[in-house]
């Protein structure tokens, strides 16, 4: 049913000359109930019946209703020009003012106003003004008085009163079902004109670039769709969603705009995500996130039917080949953020399927095998496995997801090929491109350890139980080069010790918060160090130097991981050479600054170690 029934009865209620009681509109907070109202007005100026509108929200006296009654009644002479924004006092209103009446810039003449109490009955001068009460729940005055207080304009003086409320905050209120029978003769349920709202929302957008020709208009029933799936009901949300649309339009879509099968799948998503945002469930680009991997896998019905994503699949009937082709990480960044980060966004576009042509690699279009034909999958496998067989992916993460691919259709047999076989080529060309200088250390375990969402080109990486023991062999192979670089690199400890360079030093061992910067600050690098090295550049090392490194020393030992305990045998054993020295070198200034910055701190943080240690036991 649409509201016309409302807007009928109201015209038919403003005709009655005294009905004796007040008209209730009521509905959820962003069901389009001041939208109606604002429509409804209209229809008041053209058949010029007066009217006083309030939104009684944030009100908290009866003073400040009947303040918005002389705003509404005598605009010319009660606005922030002649009363400065209500700094003069009320007392000065019912003196002699000079009003300009036509905004010339010229006083017009004298204007005397009498306001007696400011009592309603003063300043409702006639009975022919229909009084509309907005914002009814939201107001500061408990409701019951308010409603007494309104009661008096109906009951006592004869006025038509339209009040518009969310019924179910007023029913929190004790005695408000008492004061309502005596009070509200009808009662409307506002429901949501999603259609008409819609239109009159496009109206608002700048549309500088077209947006509305070029994608709401056409897109109008789908977005509709989403929002009747959503169960949000919430036209401001659906406005704001709009609004949101046209600024991520302007900003990316519009270089797209010829693509239009690119248009329509962002189009779905965003405004998918935007009405689950906006009703709270700013965790639904995680639950998707996971949910997209748990499809991949295969993962058993039973499981998935426990997931909140489960319940976001079943409510928008989605296939489970769905792809999302932002990264979810972006997604975050435009919705929740409002970041609309353009080069990366658009690097995503270009890399997804609806940019696939003759020069898009084999590997890329094999990630998105399930739109393909046989004849294409099978043409595209082999190139691919050729390529891998000559060690042509020489990046890591390429590799990376060119290997679980391939592990992927082994394990499904869509690949035939013996699993020692991938298995083992996988290792040689690891192996070989780690020798080559391919693939280096530190940049594999930043990106192992900080990859985020295991996207690569906004590609999600295929997993599977195959692929998983592939990737446990590279894991044992990155600790055995750990433990050389820890090696290697507790070397630069001790050079930085004898440069002085204090600098250097703090970047090793407690980093910069920088990706780049590979450090060790929960890594157990001083277990490494070569004890009398170190202690032969202590010595002759300056103050300052000394000073960096003991209270690296002092603050070390937090203990967010238990790693860091096996260095309690290298400060013990430093700290005996110390005390060595200190007793036969009592007279020097290397002697006093072993002591004071290196010496003491070892002994707070040997503290450190003995306190967590009980406190594991």
């Amino acid at each position: 049913m649409s509201n016309k029934h409302i807007s009928k009865f109201l015209c038919y209620y403003i005709g009655l000359t005294n009905p004796q009681y007040a008209v209730l509109l009521k509905g959820k907070w962003g069901s389009g109930k001041t939208h109606f109202i604002n429509n409804y007005k209209k229809i008041l100026d053209r058949k010029k019946q007066r009217y006083i509108y309030i939104s009684l929200y944030g009100v908290t006296s009866y003073e400040e209703i009947e303040t918005k009654f002389l705003e509404a009644i005598h605009p010319r002479l009660y606005n922030k020009k002649t009363i400065f924004a209500g700094k003069i006092a009320k007392q000065l209103l019912k003196g002699t003012l000079k009003i300009d009446l036509d905004d010339d810039k010229k006083a017009d003449g004298n204007a005397s106003v009498q306001i007696p109490n400011f009592k309603p009955e003063d300043l409702l001068n006639t009975k022919d003004y229909i009084l509309i009460f907005d914002d009814l729940e939201r107001s500061g005055i408990n409701i019951v008085d308010l409603l007494g207080y309104i009661n008096n304009f109906v009951e006592h003086q004869s006025y038509k009163v339209i009040l518009i409320a969310n019924e179910e905050e007023l029913e929190k209120t004790k005695k408000y079902t008492q004061i309502k029978e005596k009070l509200i003769g009808k009662t409307f349920e506002f429901k949501t004109k999603k259609d008409s709202a819609y239109d009159s929302f496009l109206l608002e957008l700048k549309n500088i670039n077209k947006v509305k020709e070029n994608i709401l208009e056409k897109d109008k029933s789908k977005i509709l769709e989403l929002f009747e799936k959503s169960e949000s009901n919430n036209l401001r949300a659906l406005r704001q969603c709009l609004l949101d649309f046209e600024r991520f339009y302007d900003e990316v879509l519009i270089i797209h705009i010829e693509n239009a099968k690119l248009i329509k799948d962002i189009l779905e998503w965003f405004f998918l995500f935007s009405f689950e945002i906006r009703q709270g469930n700013n965790d639904i680009l995680d639950l998707f996130k996971e949910y997209h991997s748990s499809l991949i896998i295969d993962k058993n019905e039973k499981e998935a039917e426990k997931t909140r994503y489960k319940f976001f699949l079943n409510k928008y009937n989605f296939e489970d080949n769905f792809n999302v082709i932002i990264p979810f990480n972006l997604w975050k960044e435009i919705l929740l953020d409002s970041n609309i980060n353009k080069e990366e966004i658009n690097l995503a576009l270009k890399n997804s399927k609806y940019y696939f042509d003759e020069n898009t690699p084999s590997w890329k279009k094999l990630t998105e095998f399930y739109d393909l034909k046989d004849s294409e999958f099978d043409e595209l496998l082999k190139d691919v496995y050729e390529k891998f067989i000559y060690n042509e992916y020489k990046d890591y993460k390429q590799f990376n997801l060119v290997t679980s691919i391939l592990f992927y259709f082994q394990e499904k047999k869509l690949f035939i090929i013996d699993f020692e076989e991938l298995f083992n080529s996988a290792k040689k060309n690891f192996k070989s491109l780690f020798d080559e200088d391919y693939f280096n250390f530190k940049n594999i375990f930043l990106i192992r350890k900080d990859f985020m969402g295991n996207n690569y080109e906004n590609i999600q990486y295929f997993e599977s139980d195959s692929f998983k023991k592939f990737e446990k062999y590279i894991d044992e192979f990155l600790e055995e080069q750990e433990v050389l670089n820890l090696q290697n690199d507790s070397k630069l400890i001790v050079d930085a010790i004898k440069e002085k360079n204090s600098e250097k030093l703090f970047e090793l061992l407690e980093g910069r918060n920088d990706k780049r910067v590979f450090d060790y600050k929960d890594k157990t690098i001083l277990s490494y160090i070569n004890t009398n090295e170190l202690f032969k550049v202590l010595i002759k090392t300056n103050g300052t130097t000394m000073h960096y490194f003991g209270g690296i020393i002092k603050d070390r030992y937090n203990f967010k991981t238990k790693e860091l305990l096996s260095e309690e045998d290298f400060l013990k054993e430093l700290l005996v050479k110390i005390d060595n020295y200190l007793k036969n070198n009592e007279v020097k200034l290397s002697t006093y600054n072993l002591k004071k910055e290196i010496e003491v701190n070892i002994l707070i943080a040997l503290e450190k170690i003995e306190k967590f240690k009980k406190s594991s036991e």
